[in-house]
């Protein structure tokens, strides 16, 4: 019997893809396009860091525990409504800086959000589980829910039989549009015969050029495939949740059409990518998901050196050692920072920024770029990079550029962020990361007994806030707490002495610790959070 029916699907795949992703803020729905959804949680017009991880939590839920749409709802709507986010409300598109009335949160919407979401996760679960198993069921069957309310053109595919690896599945693996209901059941010849269905020619339908009016980007679509949904979510999984090489990254252009990597080249992505445990060939090209040391997951893999039009891009010599400093300050990073910088049009674009001993390394949305040395300069026809590349804050639009335009400021990254968090702006971070956390302050925790082990110490925007009302003017006989003195808590926190705090545990359940310590002419003491990942300060006191 199990050589006939492939087993059913365990819900471990569906999670893995979701839990996998990172976040995208999209203001319409076209802003996060087709393959960007393996790799990003979105929900339109949810622009907050917060809010996505809201609503995030909630569908991980869904998808872990098999909840339904009702309690689905049941769970999000008061929060949804508590934050605001919920009913029409008058919204600035970011894009075109036009003021609209949008839909925020609704029921409908809520519906969309769960549907979405969960038939996408189960269907790249689902691709996971069809590609480990297509040497025993070779064939997929495209199954539409022939209850008369299907699409005319899905009915149509209904038992359409064509091998895992044709062509055809890549443009029509379900789902195939809003609400889609199809899927796709693997086979092997066995159940065919026993069917009576054999291999068959898909029905084709007219397409046409589909234009994303957000971007820019043009896509054939046949008809009875919803724009947005003319992909395998499957494959793009780790395929195209791999951040690309910017144009003039370093490295050599390759072969575009190269159908498969030699044995040098497979020797230098081994060399570089070592250190995230991609040591072994087939998994360096299948690519697994990678979490940095403040638990932020990204695609790791052979896609990483192809750019937006295949082409391989591999160094020699002295350029490969750049590029294996570079990778090293995403696996080792004396400091984590997120950080504004501009294209050529002026639009702020949001990179996560890697920095150890001069070599630095950015990955955002747009794909990596590294640099080393005096070439932390580098100008590509994309991005514009600065001189120094700790010099770049957060974003703060108060903050003065020079006369063309870039950040003038040479504060800290982490000084920049608590202005932005301060400031109150939009586009102020969620939080901030500052350093790993040090061995000794892990030896420490470790000698309280606190269990989490967390892997960095940053800054929450809502806790900066609460620090600075309150102790940020002398009150008391206390010395006034600034910027610079919460961009110090990563020094305090892994030089200091750390102790039970009083409670010993937050509101939230995790551990708290005091920490006392001197920080150049700066003598503190602060309260921390211990959480899952990072150390967060809650209090803060100079002496």
């Amino acid at each position: 019997m199990s050589e006939e029916q492939p087993p059913a699907l365990q819900p471990r795949e569906a999670i893995n893809f979701f839990r996998g992703k990172g976040f995208a803020f999209g203001f319409d729905w076209r802003d996060v396009w087709q393959e960007e959804h393996a790799r990003a949680f979105t929900v339109a017009k949810a622009m907050s860091r917060d809010l996505l991880e809201d609503i995030r939590d909630a569908v991980d839920a869904a998808i872990a525990g098999g909840e339904t749409l009702r309690e689905f709802r049941e769970k999000l709507t008061p929060l949804l409504i508590a934050r605001g986010w919920w009913g029409k409300s008058v919204e600035r598109d970011p894009l075109t800086g036009e003021e609209k009335i949008v839909q925020l949160g609704s029921p409908r919407r809520l519906r969309t959000i769960f549907d979405m979401n969960l038939r996408s996760a189960y269907a790249a679960g689902r691709w996971e589980r069809i590609q480990r198993q297509k040497k025993r069921f070779p064939f997929l069957i495209y199954v539409s829910v022939k209850d008369g309310r299907e699409r005319p053109e899905h009915g149509a595919w209904h038992n359409t039989v064509l091998p895992v690896d044709d062509g055809w599945w890549q443009t029509h693996y379900p789902p195939c549009g809003w609400n889609c209901r199809c899927t796709a059941r693997p086979a092997n010849q066995r159940m065919l015969d026993r069917s009576g269905l054999k291999l068959t020619d898909p029905v084709r339908f007219p397409a046409r050029d589909y234009v994303n009016k957000r971007t820019g980007e043009v896509t054939r679509i046949e008809r009875g495939i919803d724009p947005g949904f003319s992909f395998n979510i499957g494959e793009a999984y780790l395929a195209g949740v791999s951040p690309r090489a910017l144009p003039g990254a370093p490295g050599e252009e390759g072969d575009a059409a190269q159908a498969a990597l030699g044995a040098g080249e497979i020797e230098k992505m081994m060399q570089i990518l070592a250190p995230f445990g991609l040591d072994d060939a087939a998994q360096l090209l299948r690519g697994k998901v990678w979490r940095d040391a403040a638990g932020w997951p990204m695609a790791l893999g052979a896609a990483l050196f192809r750019d937006a039009a295949g082409r391989l891009r591999l160094p020699d010599g002295r350029r490969l050692a750049a590029l294996q400093k570079q990778f090293r300050a995403l696996s080792e990073p004396d400091a984590i920072r997120l950080v504004w910088v501009r294209d050529r049009a002026g639009r702020a674009m949001l990179m996560r920024r890697y920095v150890r001993q001069g070599a630095v390394l950015d990955i955002g949305r747009a794909g990596w770029r590294g640099a080393t040395g005096a070439t932390a300069r580098l100008e590509t026809g994309l991005l514009i990079w600065l001189r120094d590349a700790g010099a770049i804050a957060a974003y703060n639009p108060r903050q003065p550029r020079d006369a063309n335009g870039r950040f003038a400021s040479s504060r800290s990254a982490a000084a920049g962020f608590v202005e932005a968090a301060m400031a109150g702006t939009g586009m102020a971070a969620s939080g901030h990361v500052l350093a790993p956390v040090s061995d000794g302050a892990a030896a420490q925790l470790e000698r309280l007994g606190i269990v989490a082990r967390p892997r960095s110490v940053a800054l929450d925007r809502d806790l900066v806030r609460h620090i600075v009302k309150r102790h940020g003017k002398d009150s008391r006989g206390q010395k006034s707490i600034t910027a610079d003195d919460l961009a110090n808590m990563a020094s305090l926190f892994n030089r200091g002495r750390i102790s039970r705090g009083t409670p010993p545990v937050s509101r939230n359940g995790s551990p708290r610790v005091h920490v006392r310590g001197k920080v150049g002419k700066n003598r503190y003491d602060a309260a921390f959070e211990v959480r899952k990942y990072r150390a967060v300060p809650i209090s803060l006191r100079k002496r």
